[in-house]
């Protein structure tokens, strides 16, 4: 076949499938009619009535918000620390204040052995000092612990030594070291502090290293050379010994000198020190509804951060803050209808917090209808570069409540754009004195790094609502301060989040104002399926285009079907379950309708047969939480090995991962979990996801129920 008649073929392809799709039902919106975000805007008064919307603004604070990062900003509040302590006292006394029910504190152990579920927990540790000063040939101060909270890494031991300093570049591999003598010496390197000291400390007897490791990468990936970053070693480590931190200019100073000859000897001195005693705290208070027996809806943060950790994630917890206050106030004025669940508000350290919570009290899980979860919401970003992330929920999970936080989503986006457009204010969501600008803001596909990872994992498969700013240029440094955070901002995000809980906890449509929206939303995420098929096919691979437009129909059909997690169909929403089955089945001819427009290739006519695994995993129901093949809860059970076996011959991302043992469902065999994550992602290795189950069962955690 010609070079040009393949090209005219995939052309062809790609068009009939954009002429199915359209056939289907999902016609082109004109821009004028499009939100911000890149969909249709739906008027949020479809859900929640217009007075609702407007107490909300009217009552919401960003100056506020901004008031608790500020106070949270100055505190060091690394998990079981006096730090964390002192926020989650702060916390405390404002969710009193405000008037919330059953305020309480719980405790884990932070004594680096137990298990919280599948992750294990860290030792608590504090740090009182922090100095580095160069002694010769030019003596003078470096850094130190009261200008800069930073200058010590996590989980650093208590130290006074005085030696030369040797670079090594990386730090992070054995070939940096070659040539180097560095026993009882100070190492300058840039790979991650813990695994600097794996290579540096505990391989070769360095005394301690001076990291300049620096902040996540980003296109303007160490723009500022004066950023000192967040490190830290070996949380469970029982030889640990220490690292400072300094940033990039420093070290590149002493590079220099080093470069030239000189012998710099350098005094640090720790004290600081790691125990087994300071448990993990997590802070809960409720707002109860008026009918405790159709569940829970929990607003979720992360309050462990080092100082100052304004928008990650001070910025979350002092939004999740304002909305309690909002709520309980506008309820009591009687301005807005109370709840029927109970809203609940979890104030904990990030991940193991979250997860020792949910497996301590099994009881409060299974109540929990939906999460909202805050991460990183606040920051300005003329200033930090970020956008805010309306996140929706893995396929595993696929939930109508992506279309209430994308309703409210849009809504915010949509009325700041008018509002700076147009000089419309009616729907603008902003804070006095904040910002008038456009939201920066879209909705996304789904992708983890927060404890949303946790209450949508599989044992618990809770939907949740996740908003996230992304990038931020000054996380996990010393510039990630209280003037970050815009008051308009973190306004609109708080309301997105508080208008999402509140109707899911009230729905006072019953579900039927999001029936039609999920349906009308469906369309529009086939669409996408479509134009991703459209380009499988014209790249000659028909088979994952066919597996895509599938695996995108049922992910569809599911959402409309969930909707009876949060209503009785039959009885709150009359012959709602009949209604709810009409609408999957017209999705299924509008999903037809994509596939018979899908050619088949001649690489897929080639393409040998891939043998199925028909083997159908079941999860083991004690265990609980995430299960990563580099996560020590699968490695130390299945063989470290095995484990990076499987590692290898997967795609390098987590969420690959987490969504093939979030499909198993007892039901789906190994082969269609692998269509489904294919779907999701990209077409996946076969046989690396059936070793990759194999791992699994080998640690327990999987069994098959019809094993050859």
């Amino acid at each position: 076949m010609s070079d040009g008649f393949r090209r005219g073929s995939q052309a062809r392809a790609g068009r009939a499938l954009v002429a199915a799709i359209l056939a289907a039902g999902v016609s082109p919106a004109r821009a004028a009619d499009r939100g911000a975000a890149g969909g249709p805007e739906v008027p949020a008064e479809t859900l929640l009535d217009r007075s609702v919307l407007r107490a909300l603004d009217e009552e919401l604070s960003g100056v506020a918000a901004k008031d608790h990062v500020a106070r949270l900003a100055l505190l060091h509040r690394v998990p079981a620390s006096p730090g964390f302590h002192e926020a989650i006292e702060y916390v405390r006394g404002r969710a009193r204040a405000i008037g919330l029910s059953d305020v309480h504190v719980e405790t884990f152990p932070g004594d680096g052995t137990t298990w919280f579920g599948t992750l294990h927990g860290n030792r608590g540790w504090r740090v009182d000092k922090g100095v580095l000063d160069e002694v010769s040939p030019r003596p003078g101060r470096i850094t130190s612990t009261d200008d800069v909270a930073l200058a010590v890494a996590d989980n650093s031991e208590s130290a006074d030594v005085t030696a030369e300093i040797v670079d090594v570049d990386s730090g992070g591999q054995a070939a940096d070291y070659q040539g180097k003598d560095v026993r009882g010496r100070l190492v300058l390197c840039d790979a991650t502090p813990s695994v600097c000291h794996r290579e540096a400390v505990e391989g070769r007897g360095a005394a301690g290293l001076i990291s300049y490791a620096s902040n996540q990468v980003s296109a303007w990936w160490r723009d500022d050379q004066d950023l000192v970053r967040w490190g830290h070693l070996d949380a469970r480590g029982r030889h640990n010994a220490f690292a400072i931190m300094v940033s990039v200019r420093e070290a590149r100073a002493l590079q220099g000198r080093l470069a030239r000859g000189e012998r710099i000897r350098l005094h640090a001195f720790v004290r600081a020190a790691s125990d087994d005693a300071s448990p993990y705290e997590t802070l809960v208070a409720t707002l109860p509804g008026t009918d405790p027996a159709r569940g829970e809806i929990v607003f979720s943060c992360h309050l462990d951060h080092e100082k100052p950790g304004a928008n990650d994630s001070a910025s979350g917890c002092a939004a999740i803050l304002e909305i309690a206050r909002t709520l309980k106030t506008l309820v009591d004025a009687r301005r807005i209808p109370p709840p029927a669940r109970t809203l609940r508000f979890v104030w904990p350290s990030e991940m193991t917090g979250t997860i020792a919570w949910l497996v301590a009290h099994p009881e409060i899980a299974s109540r929990i209808k939906a999460a909202v979860h805050l991460d990183m919401v606040g920051g300005d970003p003329f200033v930090t570069k970020s956008v805010l992330h309306v996140t929706r929920s893995p396929w595993s999970i696929a939930t109508v409540t992506d279309d209430v936080e994308e309703v409210f989503g849009r809504y915010v986006i949509a009325g700041a754009q008018r509002a700076a457009g147009e000089g419309d204010m009616a729907r603008a969501v902003r804070s006095p004195g904040g910002s008038r600008d456009a939201l920066w803001a879209d909705v996304t596909p789904y992708e983890s790094g927060s404890d949303h990872w946790i209450y949508q994992e599989g044992a618990f498969a809770i939907p949740a609502v996740y908003l996230r700013d992304h990038p931020d240029v000054y996380i996990h440094t010393t510039r990630d301060v209280p003037d970050n955070i815009e008051p308009t901002k973190i306004k609109r995000s708080a309301f997105i989040a508080a208008a999402t809980g509140y109707y899911l906890a009230t729905m006072p449509d019953h579900g039927a104002w999001l029936l039609r929206l999920s349906q009308a939303n469906a369309y529009e995420r086939l669409a996408e399926d479509g134009r991703r098929a459209a380009a499988l096919a014209a790249a000659g691979n028909s088979a994952a285009a066919t597996n895509l437009v599938t695996q995108g129909l049922r992910r569809e059909q599911r959402r409309l079907r969930s909707l009876s997690r949060f209503v009785d169909l039959d009885g709150e929403l009359h012959l709602g379950s009949r209604m709810v089955e009409a609408l999957v089945e017209d999705l299924a001819a509008a999903g037809k309708g994509i596939l018979s427009s899908i050619p088949t290739s001649q690489a897929d006519l080639r393409a040998a047969p891939v043998p199925a695994d028909g083997r159908v995993p079941v999860r083991n129901p004690d265990v609980k939480g995430p299960l990563a093949p580099d996560g020590d809860w699968v490695k130390e059970r299945a063989g470290a090995s095995a484990a990076d076996i499987a590692i290898a011959r997967l795609p390098d991302s987590g969420d690959v991962t987490y969504e093939i043992v979030n499909f198993m469902d007892g039901t789906r065999s190994v082969s269609e979990i692998c269509d489904a994550v294919s779907a999701e992602f990209e077409p996946i290795d076969p046989l690396a996801v059936s070793e990759y189950i194999d791992v699994l069962a080998r640690a327990g955690a999987v069994t098959f129920r019809n094993q050859p």
